[in-house]
């Protein structure tokens, strides 16, 4: 009997998806929109495993986020000439207090997912990925920054895991009969056998990002009129944290840089530090 090798992989999507809308009125108009889904799918750096262990290689999609939420706010400040505020301004004030308009736009994201991995089940698994097994639970969130080694510690890795070696077989004993060695919540599994870590399973941290532009408009005459705005991407300048299954060491008892972070997001908008924009725009 040979094997048949296919594309015949799949993947699912659900969500429920909810928004709120307001119509420009009184200055003020805005949308919020919510998402809460699931998307799974069979991941391609498991292709020589398909065929063997599909379970192994089906679990959340990459770039999935469970939760978003996103704000889209515009408001013009009710103070100048015919506003609720100073209302009758003279000219002269209005061209100061008058014409001011706030917008912004917020991004709340759970995190991205990724699969804890082992550092060495080579001796007994021969080819494909390395999830080792998992009993109980095992910690993992941002901590402080660190401004010595500029890294954000994310979990802190068990000790190595090692199968025994095979100096320590005795005359007839089988090597795969050996306990494969434990490091906290983890081990290693036997011959033959993927470690009970299902891909994906675990939830990096999450994604904030807000821009905000505040700007001001002159009416000069009924021909010519101007705006001048700045534009704040990241206004609050909050870092994003990368550690997903596309960054960060997901290595569970190695050493180096496992289970730190290093970088922020490189695939998502908005995940960059404060960035300031100027503009000045003449209409007529």
């Amino acid at each position: 009997m040979g094997n048949y090798f296919g594309n015949d992989a799949n993947s699912h999507y659900s969500s429920l998806q909810t928004r709120v809308d307001h119509r420009f009125s009184q200055g003020l108009q805005f949308q919020a929109d919510y998402t809460f889904s699931h998307a799974y799918n069979y991941s391609n750096d498991y292709s020589d495993v398909y065929a063997v262990a599909r379970k192994l290689t089906y679990g959340r999609d990459d770039f999935n986020r469970n939760h978003e939420f996103i704000l889209n706010l515009v408001y013009d400040l009710p103070v100048g000439r015919g506003k609720t505020f100073a209302g009758n301004a003279s000219r002269a004030l209005d061209y100061v207090i008058g014409g001011w308009q706030i917008s912004n736009q917020t991004n709340w994201a759970s995190g991205l997912p990724w699969t804890p991995s082992a550092n060495n089940c080579g001796p007994l698994h021969d080819t494909g990925s390395c999830h080792p097994n998992i009993s109980g639970s095992f910690n993992v969130g941002a901590g402080s920054f660190d401004p010595v080694n500029h890294i954000v510690q994310f979990f802190t890795p068990v000790a190595p895991m090692a199968y025994p070696s095979v100096s320590t077989l005795t005359v007839g004993q089988d090597f795969c009969s050996l306990k494969a060695a434990s490091s906290g919540p983890f081990s290693l599994p036997g011959c033959g056998t993927d470690g009970n870590v299902g891909r994906n399973t675990f939830t990096g941290p999450r994604h904030f990002s807000s821009d905000m532009s505040l700007s001001k408009s002159f009416k000069f005459t009924e021909r010519f009129a101007g705006q001048f705005r700045v534009d704040a991407y990241n206004v609050f300048n909050h870092p994003v944290y990368a550690f997903s299954s596309t960054q960060g060491n997901t290595c569970v008892d190695c050493g180096g840089n496992a289970g730190q972070i290093t970088d922020i997001e490189n695939n998502f908008n908005g995940s960059g530090m404060r960035q300031l924009q100027f503009g000045l725009k003449l209409t007529f």
